[in-house]
């Protein structure tokens, strides 16, 4: 919790704990002041009633000094009980109610059946234990002190049952049945604080483990866009050495061949990776990413592997305009697109298109069919399923995008992005060039 790892840096402010005491922070010093506050209180409580309770048991009931001063030690202690041990503090209350009116002789005007002390002392001890325990213990407490002072009054009563004697124990279980229900109501409502706090830690860890899967999806995302790259460009030129130089050895060539041996399992086992990274709620990167600039790179080393790419026209889209995410998804569309003409389409013609229009980025990629296309396909087989063009409508599905691929008429391939030109996500208002939202 946030209590101990703050209070284990030693000397931090507000603190006062020193090397290796965090654990003595200041909410922790004051939880423990409150509670040795609650205890004195109880502990001052039941001296006052002992005090008030002991005279007036040998004065006003005429009770022996060891019964007077005995049961008002007995019911002080049940309420300092009570409050660690509620059915055990329960079940001793009522002793001293049953035992007091059969060893009392009430003088004059005393209340009765019970003293106005016993009767407010049942009353504290019924509220502690519906504050400290399940409200059906407190209830059962209450009936059955209700039931002792009906009992004495037709059973234990030297003289009968009086009519002040009964007001006493209607006033009595009204009294002590409203403040029972109000300690069990009070008690929920801490219960509730508590679940509330919880569900709140609960929630931040949630809202962590998220933060953690958006994580893990960026990093599978940047792995697959950054080494599947690298990885297809290897196989390729490994795969073709032999025959792209010709008098190689034969050393040479089981070289080559085991350099794309190699990279073709070293990328099964990264898509294996991917598999168990990959989420469909990834979040987006906002450090410095490749852009436009960075192209020319990009398609040099798809020059390398056999690609027969021109470098697209840019006159005519307005660079500034484009925000850096949708430069950014923009490069890796078109890098995702060239790695898959380097695995199944080999010395394809490839043609990269971008254009501008209603505030909108057209991104095209487009390559020519391969005569050797399907024989470079099948080198690169396995047990996966494809994550090229699910990364790449990923991409553009969060920054309010679109991707179509689809085969061309002769034998081709064709992936055409549709990108804003500033970055909206999923949900978010579209905005024009100006700044301003549209409907």
């Amino acid at each position: 919790m946030s209590n101990t790892s703050h209070g284990a840096r030693a000397g931090s402010p507000g603190t006062g704990a020193g090397p290796g005491q965090g654990a003595f922070n200041t909410a922790n010093l004051w939880r423990l002041k409150r509670i040795g506050w609650v205890w004195l209180g109880t502990a001052a409580v039941c001296i006052a009633l002992l005090a008030v309770g002991a005279p007036l048991n040998m004065t006003l009931y005429q009770m022996v000094l060891p019964f007077g001063l005995g049961m008002a030690i007995l019911h002080a202690a049940a309420l300092g009980l009570t409050a660690a041990r509620p059915v055990a503090g329960m079940a001793v209350s009522l002793v001293p109610m049953v035992v007091m009116p059969l060893v009392s002789t009430p003088q004059g005007g005393a209340p009765m059946p019970f003293s106005v002390v016993a009767m407010v002392t049942q009353v504290l001890v019924i509220c502690v234990a519906g504050m400290r325990s399940h409200w059906m213990v407190a209830a059962g407490g209450w009936l059955l002190s209700v039931g002792v002072g009906v009992m004495d009054n037709y059973l234990t009563l030297p003289h009968g049952q009086t009519q002040a004697a009964q007001i006493n124990v209607v006033v009595f279980a009204a009294v002590s049945g409203g403040l029972m229900v109000a300690s069990v109501v009070a008690q929920q409502w801490q219960h509730l604080r508590a679940e509330l706090a919880a569900e709140r830690t609960l929630s931040a860890e949630e809202q962590s483990r998220r933060r953690l899967a958006e994580e893990r999806t960026r990093i599978a995302r940047e792995l697959h866009d950054v080494v599947a790259h690298g990885m297809s460009v290897v196989v390729v030129q490994a795969t073709t050495a032999a025959y792209r130089h010709a008098g190689l050895s034969d050393e040479l060539k089981q070289e080559f061949e085991d350099i794309a041996n190699n990279s073709r399992r070293a990328m099964t086992e990264m898509r294996s990776m991917l598999g168990s990274l990959r989420d469909s709620g990834g979040g987006r990167e906002t450090a410095p990413q490749p852009g436009f600039t960075d192209l020319p790179g990009l398609l040099a080393s798809a020059r390398t592997a056999g690609v027969r790419v021109r470098d697209p026209e840019l006159s005519g889209v307005d660079l500034d305009a484009v925000g850096e995410v949708i430069a950014l998804t923009a490069y890796r569309i078109v890098q995702e697109a060239l790695s898959n003409v380097i695995r199944h389409a080999p010395g394809a013609a490839v043609e990269i298109g971008f254009t501008t229009a209603a505030g909108r980025l057209e991104v095209s990629v487009v390559n020519s069919p391969s005569d050797v296309g399907a024989v470079m396909a099948q080198l690169d087989r396995g047990s996966h399923v494809g994550q090229g063009l699910i990364g790449m409508r990923e991409r553009a599905a969060i920054v309010g995008g679109s991707v179509f691929c689809a085969p061309t008429v002769d034998g081709g391939f064709s992936v055409v992005a549709s990108l804003p030109m500033i970055s909206v996500g999923k949900g978010s208002p579209a905005r024009n060039q100006d700044g301003k939202g549209t409907a």
